[in-house]
């Protein structure tokens, strides 16, 4: 297998496909990651601002694209310190727990247009799905969860999309060890 060169790793999207600036030599069925780069043009209006419950990396991930994007956000954490200092640097975040009604309420819940659940605890994700789809039907839950069974029920239970830890993870196995054994085979005689 030819390695890719610098220039073919430049890549746009034109009509619906993603089109290489140079060439490349991968045999059939090789798969490609795309990851599109920020800073992203997204003219969206919600009806209303995003929930992050959450600070820890995946929260800050949202918030940082809702930022890029001037969108609105209110981020709910139990950490009183991680609380304390986005405060401090003008983040819109409160103190509490998101499986309870009053704190999804004093998060803006009623005039929100999507809720991102981003704590890895399941069980919080999914008592959190259920409560907030029961209280707001209409809102669009993103929710993480660290097992495809666990996805499932969070899906079941209210959540459009989930983010499930362990497929992402295998994903990225599969990815990485393709690589070097494609390596391995490249470098024998």
């Amino acid at each position: 297998m030819t390695p890719i060169s610098d220039d073919s790793r430049e890549a746009t999207y034109r009509g619906g496909r993603v089109v290489f600036a140079g060439p490349v030599d991968w045999p059939d069925g090789t798969r490609v990651m795309v990851t599109p780069l920020v800073p992203l043009k997204i003219e969206c209006a919600l009806d209303g601002h995003v929930i992050i419950v959450g600070f820890g990396l995946a929260g800050r991930c949202v918030a940082d694209l809702l930022e890029k994007t001037g969108l609105s956000y209110t981020i709910i954490e139990r950490n009183p310190v991680t609380v304390e200092t986005q405060r401090a640097l003008g983040r819109s975040i409160i103190l509490g727990d998101a499986t309870r009604a009053e704190t999804l309420n004093e998060a803006g819940l009623t005039s929100a247009a999507i809720l991102a659940l981003t704590i890895p605890d399941e069980d919080a994700v999914l008592k959190t799905t259920s409560l907030a789809h029961r209280l707001r039907p209409e809102i669009y839950i993103i929710a993480r969860t660290n097992y495809s069974s666990k996805g499932m029920r969070a899906s079941q239970l209210g959540a459009d999309d989930v983010i499930k830890a362990e497929q992402a993870v295998a994903l990225q196995f599969y990815d990485k060890l393709s690589r070097r054994l494609n390596q391995c085979a490249a470098a024998r005689p």
